[in-house]
């Protein structure tokens, strides 16, 4: 009796366990392959790609254009007011434009 008793015990031991699976269970095997991260967002429209090749250039004709007219105000002994005028108005005029190329970097890198 007692051999009986031991077998019955250690086959009960031995013996998977039989869970019936319920919903809990079902969500987090489904989340095990998951993507760990949040879905990316397009980067930039069409209309915003078009502004920021157009800011893009605009800082870089503008750029030019201030090297011009420091060059010729060092090669006349120095800036005249109306010179400085102008390249006060430019600076202001590319630094809005670099504001947008770089707010649009900034969108397109996210």
């Amino acid at each position: 009796m007692k051999r009986t008793l031991v077998a019955v015990l250690a086959l009960a031991i031995a013996a998977p366990v039989v869970t019936i699976p319920v919903a809990a269970d079902a969500q987090v095997l489904t989340g095990r392959g998951a993507a760990r991260q949040a879905p990316r967002r397009p980067s930039l429209s069409e209309a915003e790609l078009n502004r920021l090749y157009d800011a893009e250039d605009e800082v870089s004709e503008l750029d030019g254009q201030i090297s011009d007219i420091r060059a010729a105000g060092e090669s006349a002994g120095g800036l005249s007011a109306d010179q400085q005028r102008q390249i006060a108005a430019l600076t202001a005029r590319r630094d809005a434009a670099q504001r947008t190329v770089d707010r649009l970097e900034a969108k397109r890198n996210r």
